[in-house]
């Protein structure tokens, strides 16, 4: 173990190198994969060991802690799983991504954040390299991270990616931490680097796959290397330190052993998997106790604002105490709107209460609660609807729950959805069909990559003021996500992301449309679906329309190259469809915004030089019409009869809402 050997033998013998010195703020975040609070910051013992969390990790909280800022039991409040924990980190935002594996001869891939990322932003704001920031690991599952699916300027913008394997060079084989610590270390002497996110998977590796001693082992080994880092950095690089903000943290932490099997698992929401340990410690730092549970989407936005620039996309707030001369995020993130109804997600300023969701200026989402985000509204024949996902806290768990509430009138009333657990990332569809409201969504509460039977796939279900929600109707779906429904005369049409049935699915993302015909009492029954994918290509966010028999379908296409849509067209109610067209001047569309239907034409947000556009277009137009939304930045839009709502950054991360007509 060479960095643990150079630190016991003296750091002042090794003199610190010229590449080490500070070129202003910097920050490495030291995560350990599948670290349980019990077995780091517990100060009961635990059920595993017998002894109290920070017993067992004395180095850090003898050497580290006293200098830190730290949280027992901060908060992932997204999906609690490695590559999903990781996207968080460096988008600060909780997105639909999955933990798929990485073919080592294949790479990441096209499967990718869809905003840019914390690395992204910080080559661009502080002018730096791509050896000034830096993704480390010995697993590959996070490989996908280091840069977005379309950044500004290509794969190149992103982090360097680093990873370690094994010494004897075995193919596969990832190495312990210590040889992290090791890469991480020679990186600092030779690069000084701005920004470090290094994840350590010996805990979560041996949590999972080995005898019961090696967990906690793992985890005495990784406290000594930890404090013996940081000594370090100290003493060997002080220039460096001095500017230097460090986070420990967690991605996620494991069962509790009254949940499942124990300490083995995660993913769920559960207060074990969801409670991580968080140390931030440097310049300006008071030491000391969070008041309150930090959230760990609150991470990105907290480095960024040490470092000296905002973070637009980040959803979280900089850490409690963390003061910063650059703008959060406020204002009104999202709109949706249906005939003469606007729903909006408003940003709050309070971590305890952080967004809540206003229905034409009333808010209706619970008091005080933790947060209340993508809503989505609906005007039928026979009424108004509206639904939502908010964050619980509290309890053995900390779940996100679904809201709907109806206004058939009589006012808003509520409106207890087909299910209550649903995804940090659930949105639903909702639709009309005969007089009946029809809604579909990806049920994947937590976000498992395959089907699991009888928990995850794309649901559908049915609702009437008499009877309210049918039993839900689960397809097969793996990793389903963003559903967009539509009704025919001849059933119901949803589509949704998907991939192929097996673990290489990150290579083979692709739209599919599911066909539902009804039986005579309406119970639904899918009756097959179409792909539509390309070898070279990441297919996404499609978005349906029906006239009669007749659907039509718009996604999102990712290459290597950049981003486009494509249309195709069904005049069967989905039975066959017309090939896929590139659609005109779409090429620079933003790759997190799902593109809508307004009549004929298809809306979609774009960049045209720098400046963030809402374009129109129907299939087989010659080029689009553009509209200047009078910002770089388009967070979300909505549209209906030719006027259009964006939500546009109005400078330092705050949203405003702003009308657009062409």
């Amino acid at each position: 173990m060479w960095a643990l050997a150079l630190i016991g033998i003296g750091c002042t013998e090794s003199p610190a190198k010229p590449g080490a010195a500070a070129a202003g703020p910097s920050a490495i975040v030291l995560v350990v994969d599948g670290l349980r609070t019990d077995e780091f910051c517990g100060t009961t013992p635990s059920d595993l060991t017998g002894v109290p969390g920070d017993a067992m990790a004395p180095e850090v909280w003898s050497r580290v802690a006293p200098a830190a800022r730290f949280s027992r039991d901060a908060v992932n409040t997204g999906v609690t799983i490695t590559a999903p924990a990781h996207a968080m980190f460096v988008t600060g935002r909780n997105e639909p991504y999955a933990n798929f594996p990485i073919e080592p001869d294949l790479g990441p891939g096209l499967y990718r954040p869809l905003v840019p990322t914390i690395f992204e932003e910080a080559r661009a704001a502080l002018g730096v390299g791509e050896d000034d920031v830096r993704l480390i690991a010995n697993t590959g599952l996070i490989e996908g991270v280091r840069v977005s699916a379309v950044p500004a300027g290509g794969a190149s913008s992103g982090a360097a990616w680093t990873m370690v394997r094994a010494p004897d060079g075995t193919e596969g084989r990832q190495a312990d931490d210590d040889g992290v610590f090791d890469e991480l270390m020679r990186a600092i002497e030779a690069d000084a680097p701005r920004l470090v996110v290094v994840n350590l998977h010996d805990v979560d590796r041996a949590g999972h796959y080995s005898d019961d001693p090696v967990y906690p082992m793992r985890i005495t080994t990784v406290d000594s290397e930890l404090a013996a880092f940081w000594d370090w950095v100290n003493a060997e690089h002080p220039d460096y330190a001095a500017e230097l903000m460090l986070v420990i943290t967690a991605d996620h932490g494991r069962h509790r052993d009254d949940v499942a099997d124990g300490w083995r698992s995660h993913g769920d929401a559960c207060d074990g998997c969801r409670e991580v340990p968080l140390f931030v410690l440097g310049p300006g730092v008071e030491p000391g106790e969070f008041a309150a549970a930090p959230l760990s989407v609150d991470l990105a936005p907290t480095l960024a604002a040490h470092l000296g620039f905002a973070l637009p996309w980040a959803e979280g707030l900089p850490y409690e105490g963390f003061a910063t001369d650059v703008g959060v995020r406020s204002g009104t993130f999202s709109v949706a709107r249906s005939g003469d109804t606007t729903a909006a997600q408003v940003w709050r300023d309070d971590p305890g209460a952080r967004s809540e969701v206003v229905i034409d200026g009333e808010s209706v989402s619970t008091p005080g609660v933790l947060a209340a985000e993508a809503p989505v509204v609906f005007e039928a024949s026979f009424g108004r609807f509206a639904c939502w996902r908010e964050l619980t806290d509290g309890g053995v768990d900390r779940p996100w729950v679904a809201r709907c509430l109806a206004d058939t009138g009589d006012g808003w009333a509520e409106m207890p959805f087909a299910v209550g657990r649903v995804s940090p990332f659930w949105a639903v569809s909702l639709a009309e069909r005969d007089g009946e409201l029809w809604a579909s969504w990806a049920e994947n509460v937590n976000a498992a990559v395959e089907h699991q039977e009888g928990t995850v796939g794309l649901a559908v279900a049915r609702w009437t003021a008499e009877g309210g929600w049918t039993e839900p109707t689960l397809t097969d779906a793996w990793f389903p996500t963003d559903p967009a429904l539509a009704a025919t005369p001849g059933g119901l049409a949803v589509a949704h992301g998907t991939n192929l049935d097996d673990p290489d699915g990150r290579y083979t993302r692709r739209a599919r449309v599911t066909r539902f015909t009804l039986a005579a009492d309406g119970a639904p029954t899918a009756a097959g679906f179409t792909d539509f994918a390309r070898d070279d290509a990441r297919v996404e966010l499609p978005a349906l329309a029906a006239d009669g028999d007749a659907l039509h379908l718009v996604m999102l296409v990712i290459t290597d190259a950049g981003a486009h849509l494509e249309t195709a067209t069904s005049a069967d109610g989905g039975v066959t469809w017309t090939e896929a067209a590139p659609l005109v001047g779409s090429e620079a569309v933003s790759t997190h915004l799902r593109p809508a239907w307004d009549g004929a034409d298809v809306v979609w947000g774009a960049t045209d030089a720098g400046a963030a556009v809402l374009c129109r277009a129907a299939p087989g137009d010659a080029e689009p019409a553009c509209v200047d939304i009078g910002s770089p930045r388009l967070q979300s839009f909505s549209v209906a009869g030719g006027a259009g709502t964006v939500v546009r950054d109005a400078g330092e991360a705050a949203w405003e809402s702003a009308p657009v007509e062409w």
